[in-house]
């Protein structure tokens, strides 16, 4: 077999590796259904583009921002043989060259189940910003436990 098709056949496995380890933030073994945002939790946030947001099939929810970064978290659960297991996965966005309107600055600390927080209802023409639901209650149903 040559190198380059030995390559070829490994290669995925090994980026799929890649893209899985970087914005998993919770073991497998544990099932969680909040997750306490700090500078720890923080820096395993993946980042992303708004455009690659936006081409999300089941898009993530928006927690907050800081000065540097637009948050959001995405719960997936999955049903194992006689237990449930929800997993929490971070993105960020850079906050400079993207508007947002009806955002909220978020503080760190704070524990929050992402079910609980709004998707963005609408992304601009260039994908250089968003819009989220504009109640007043969104955010304090989003930073409430």
């Amino acid at each position: 077999m040559s190198d380059k098709f030995m390559f070829l056949r490994i290669f995925p496995v090994i980026f799929g590796a890649i893209l899985t380890t970087q914005c998993h933030l919770v073991s497998a073994q544990e099932s969680q259904e909040s997750i306490t945002i700090n500078q720890q939790t923080l820096a395993g946030f993946r980042q992303l583009s708004i455009r690659v947001l936006s081409a999300y099939k089941v898009q993530p929810h928006y927690i907050g921002s800081t000065e540097k970064w637009h948050l959001f978290l995405k719960k997936e659960s999955r049903q194992a043989v006689d237990k449930a297991f929800s997993s929490i996965f971070g993105y960020k966005i850079p906050a400079e060259g993207s508007s947002i309107e009806n955002g909220w600055s978020l503080n760190m600390g704070v524990d929050i189940n992402p079910d609980n927080c709004p998707e963005v209802t609408q992304y601009k023409k260039d994908k250089t910003g968003f819009t989220l639901p504009a109640l007043p209650s969104v955010k304090t149903q989003c930073l409430s436990r």
